[in-house]
């Protein structure tokens, strides 16, 4: 009986290829490598669809596809740290999976990702390449290798730079103290026994530099030396009354009262009018602190370079101290004006900075005529004081504007309080103001101009912080104006103007500010402000600024930077300021 006819087959079972022969003229298997095999038959590699029989011997082997790493290195720009973290390219292990048998099989694989392996050296060897070899933190690296494709590790730290400390002045006269203030539940105070003015006897110590002390380098991880900031210096000055021994010590060469500015130490000499100031003394002008021990008569001036008390009253006067003014008791009329010169600078500031700006536009423009092929010679030929003369007389007019309107401002606290701006205004108006140009050799002079300027906004925003203040217990019908704070200790303000650096506080009992302007940057406070009567009261600080006030009367306005608000009611409790939006905000 003859054969029946069936096709060889070929199946992999428990990963082991078995193979079945065809009978009655039937077809062969057929073997076909699969993806991650590599399949002999009887001692040869197919890659192809092959016949194969249970006599042939048949090896199938299943690959590994290596993967990669790649060790990054970073270095921190101050070179301090340095990160690594890897690249990496996964392999693949493949296993070769059962089949049913069939006629044609074709082998298939399962594959599994490996991570390729990293080792210490392989870190190692990026950070030399990188030039890193100080501060290796081994620990990282053994985190890096356990972990290759986990997050950016800090493998190397460097050594900072240690800060040196910038010198310093140690004021020996601020370790003085005056006698302490009451607590506010004491009711009987005798105020003329707190005024304290702190003195110096001549050869007293005033005042010590500490040098400055240099830092030590660091290194950074490539072994760079790392240089620490330079520390800032500072000069100790003697000014009048003082003397610096060695550079490191002042002291006192006269008695007199002690004052420290940016360096400079000063013994300011003390004036004390017992009489008070009238006719019979005459005006005072004094280049230290003046203490009137009685009053400020009608029509009377006292000018000080340091400070003014007064122990009694000042009417219709004008005070004016490059320092503090305190009136122990009231101010009638006339001007005052405490921190004389700053205060100055806070009203022209914008007419400073305009002048600062102008002039460097001008500066500006001449220097890019100079340097024109054409113009440049010309220009030089011509003269540079006309061409800057024509200048002020056309696009920049508006400079000799402002050099003669902050003339005239500071004429007001002229001679002792204004020295050195009137110095240099008046080498501003040399240049600037009537055929003054004419005279000008060189770009370069007024570049200088340019620097004179701006050296000289500079000081003022410097002197910002060291507002001077004013304190009475009354004022009436006066202008006061303060670089630092206004303090009404008494009764209150009566339609009086009030102009202050920083803050006004009203804080006497009842603290009333009726009728007049008050203007100050930062805050004002009051008990109360205006009158039931609807008496007109203005009160503004800047956009910045905060108003607070017990009880608003009628026709009383607050004004905070541009907003304001005018009152028809009486109200209580009011904290004006802007919000986040810039609304004006009440309560």
């Amino acid at each position: 009986m003859a054969e029946a006819m069936r096709d060889g087959s070929v199946g992999v079972f428990q990963g082991r290829i078995k193979v079945t022969d065809p009978a009655g003229g039937g077809r062969p298997a057929v073997l076909v490598p699969g993806p991650g095999t590599r399949v002999v038959v009887n001692g040869t590699e197919i890659t192809a669809p092959t016949e194969v029989r249970t006599s042939d011997s048949i090896q199938v082997e299943t690959l590994t596809e290596a993967g990669s790493v790649a060790v990054k290195v970073e270095i921190a720009p101050d070179g301090l740290t340095a990160t690594a973290h890897c690249e990496l390219v996964p392999g693949r292990r493949y296993a070769l999976l059962d089949c049913a048998a069939r006629q044609q099989l074709k082998l298939a694989t399962r594959a599994e990702e490996v991570l390729p392996a990293l080792t210490v050296e392989d870190v190692q060897q990026a950070l030399t390449a990188k030039g890193v070899f100080v501060g290796v933190d081994q620990e990282a690296v053994a985190a890096l290798v356990a972990d290759p494709g986990g997050v950016p590790r800090v493998v190397a730290r460097g050594t900072p730079p240690e800060p040196g400390q910038d010198a310093w002045i140690e004021l020996k006269f601020h370790e003085k103290k005056g006698p302490p203030v009451p607590d506010a539940d004491v009711q009987k105070v005798d105020w003329r026994e707190l005024s304290y003015i702190p003195t110096v006897e001549a050869g007293e110590e005033l005042a010590v530099k500490h040098p400055l002390v240099l830092g030590r380098p660091g290194q950074s991880v490539t072994g760079q030396e790392l240089e620490p900031p330079v520390p800032k210096d500072i000069e100790l000055t003697a000014g009048e009354g003082c003397e610096v021994i060695d550079g490191l010590r002042a002291v006192a060469t006269r008695s007199g009262r002690p004052a420290a500015t940016r360096g400079r130490i000063d013994v300011l000499p003390i004036l004390v009018q017992e009489d008070g100031v009238n006719l019979k003394s005459g005006n005072i002008k004094f280049s230290g602190d003046v203490v009137v021990k009685g009053n400020v008569e009608d029509t009377m001036s006292v000018q000080a370079g340091g400070n003014i008390e007064v122990f009694g009253n000042a009417t219709h006067v004008s005070l004016s101290a490059g320092g503090q003014i305190r009136v122990r008791q009231n101010l009638i009329g006339g001007v005052a004006r405490a921190g004389g010169v700053g205060v100055v600078h806070l009203r022209q500031e914008e007419n400073w900075e305009a002048l600062a700006k102008g002039l460097e536009e001008c500066a500006t423009a001449l220097t890019q005529i100079a340097r024109h092929p054409e113009f440049g010679p010309a220009a030089a030929q011509q003269g540079w004081g006309r061409v800057l003369q024509r200048l002020l007389d056309t696009k920049y007019r508006f400079l000799p504007e402002r050099v003669r309107d902050l003339s005239a401002a500071y004429r007001e606290v002229g001679g002792i309080l204004a020295g050195d701006v009137e110095k240099a205004l008046e080498q501003l108006r040399s240049r600037l103001c009537g055929r003054g140009a004419l005279a000008v050799t060189g770009v370069g002079e007024v570049w200088g101009l340019v620097r004179l300027t701006r050296g000289l906004v500079a000081g003022f925003a410097e002197q910002r912080g060291e507002g001077l203040s004013f304190e009475a217990r009354y004022v009436q019908g006066a202008r006061v104006e303060a670089s630092g704070d206004i303090i009404i200790s008494g009764q209150g303000c009566y339609q009086a103007y009030l102009f202050a650096g920083r803050s006004v506080r009203v804080r006497g009992k009842p603290g009333v500010v009726r009728g007049g302007v008050v203007q100050a940057r930062e805050r004002i406070s009051a008990n109360e402000a205006g009158s039931a009567a609807g008496s007109p009261t203005l009160l503004k600080v800047e956009a910045r600024g905060v108003i607070e006030v017990g009880t608003v009367h009628p026709n009383v306005t607050l004004q905070v930077g541009t907003a304001r608000h005018k009152f028809d009611v009486s109200d209580g409790g009011i904290s004006a300021h802007l919000d986040k939006e810039g609304k004006l905000v009440l309560h």
